[in-house]
């Protein structure tokens, strides 16, 4: 540990984050992330207890002077997203997230995510539990699992157990907003059948990589314009396929690697006669200069190789994953017709899988109106069905709908404007928030979000700013106290 990195974890909130990132924590896997919030918990003294699904809720009692306040209900989910860049050998099931700081950003340096989504969450939440110095109502903490995965810690948590009237997520990603709305969502599966037969004997057979884009979160960037490599490389099989006079084949294919975050990176086994590979490596080029140009602010180091490969034992026609890539709905579909600027419905094609026997895509549908979501899936079971294949959706969660009237909204943006001068955004988000499975179940629940500047979620590029983590948590402190 740096010097630097010691005196940041001084500061109760950055010691809490830091103490997370020590704690292995994958989606579906919050095991000893659990068990330790837990224990945390009952060493302070605090009545808290854990469900079936792993989640931990916790009650604090009002201080002097708020006994008759609203009970508020602070909730961050406790898993992150397990992303690393390529070659980097980080086993997230044991090893601990490495820091490091530059300037005002905290990174990993480019190797893994760092799990500020939603770690620095909880570590709020931890800070306000552990303080005896900050003013507020009765509080219930609920920390929660799967967020990253199927929202299936917030759906099955027993809200008859609430006694809060308000709610406080702690899982955004700019300290100068406040959120008060998020879109649902739904993650689909389509599998199509290949028919797969031996490699031609003679041929030659390469890899062919599509690497070094920048990413990021299914939702909250899909507007970036970061690219999606999957795509990308369809693009440069299709080109093979309109210019080579000899159809080339492909053996293995995969690109991206969780539903959730755009494609970094997409690679396919292609197989062709060793007289073709000179147009190939042609085409290659060709493509990586028009590319550089439609991604010249996002993707400076996209690169697109042809490298050898191993025999795979088999190939098959390109034509199902070409027709399945090009078709399927992925990006922007429509933008919200009353607030400038902000994606309504979308989709992500986040992973493809090519084996000996079928093509696997799985896609995040994102939208604010259900109706447009379930468009969007009609339209993949439709392509589908045109080859022969199935889809089926799973893992949906519903959005959390704007309140017009909303006294804690009101409470939170003079809070704001008194610590920091100006008036805060207010907004709805292209992402989904467990906040839609809790006000789903518990009608009436008032709630907003906040969090500190973050960015590249989903991605060994994530950080955060330092400063504004700091900012965000003494406008929550400043909310509490405010919430008489």
């Amino acid at each position: 540990m740096t010097e630097e990195q010691y005196k940041l974890i001084q500061e109760p909130v950055f010691r809490w984050f830091h103490e997370l990132c020590q704690i292995p924590r994958p989606s579906l896997d919050e095991g000893q992330i659990s068990d330790y919030l837990l224990q945390w918990a009952k060493e302070r003294g605090l009545e808290a207890e854990q469900d079936g699904a792993r989640n931990v809720f916790v009650r604090k009692p009002a201080c002097a002077g708020y006994e008759k306040a609203p009970c508020v209900m602070l909730q961050a989910h406790m898993d992150m997203v397990c992303e690393k860049a390529p070659n980097v050998g980080h086993d997230f099931t044991r090893d601990p997230i490495q820091w490091q700081i530059e300037g005002d950003r905290l990174t990993t340096g480019g190797r893994t995510t760092l799990g500020a989504d939603d770690g620095i969450g909880v570590a709020y939440a931890m800070s306000v539990l552990d303080s005896h110095d900050i003013s507020h109502p009765e509080l219930e903490v609920l920390f929660t699992t799967a967020e990253e995965e199927d929202f299936s810690g917030a759906a099955g948590f027993d809200t008859s157990k609430m006694r809060a009237v308000r709610l406080i997520n702690l899982d955004h990603a700019c300290g100068r907003e406040i959120l008060c709305g998020s879109c649902g969502g739904q993650a689909v599966d389509l599998r199509i059948p290949i028919r797969s037969s031996p490699v031609p004997e003679g041929w030659t057979v390469c890899k062919l990589t599509v690497a070094g884009l920048s990413g990021g979160h299914s939702g909250e960037d899909i507007h970036r314009g970061h690219g999606n490599a999957s795509s990308l490389l369809v693009r440069v099989l299709l080109a093979f396929e309109e210019k080579v006079p000899f159809k080339v084949r492909v053996g293995p294919v995969v690109g991206g690697s969780f539903r959730l975050a755009i494609p970094r990176d997409a690679s396919a086994v292609v197989c062709f006669p060793k007289e073709q590979e000179t147009i190939l490596r042609q085409i290659i080029r060709e493509r990586r200069e028009e590319m550089a140009q439609e991604f010249s602010a996002t993707g400076q180091n996209l690169s697109i190789t042809l490298t050898p490969a191993q025999l795979p034992g088999w190939c098959a026609d390109p034509d199902p994953l070409l027709t399945a890539a090009l078709l399927a709905p992925d990006g922007i579909y429509q933008m919200n017709e009353t607030l400038v600027g902000l994606v309504d419905t979308s989709d992500n094609m986040g992973e493809i899988y090519l084996t000996e026997t079928e093509l696997h895509m799985v896609f995040e549908i994102r939208s604010a109106r259900p109706s447009l979501g379930n468009y969007l899936y009609q339209r993949m079971c439709r392509l589908a069905k045109m080859l022969g294949g199935t889809c089926e959706t799973s893992k949906g969660y519903p959005s959390w709908e704007f309140q017009p009237n909303s006294p804690l909204r009101e409470t939170a943006g003079e809070t704001y404007c008194s610590l920091f001068g100006g008036e805060p955004d207010y907004l709805t988000v292209h992402a989904g928030l467990e906040v839609g499975c809790l006000s789903q179940k518990k009608p009436g629940l008032e709630a907003i979000a906040i969090g500190p500047d973050c960015g590249n979620f989903h991605s060994p590029s994530e950080e955060m700013s330092i400063s504004s983590a700091r900012r965000s948590y003494q406008l929550l402190c400043g909310i509490l106290e405010r919430c008489q």
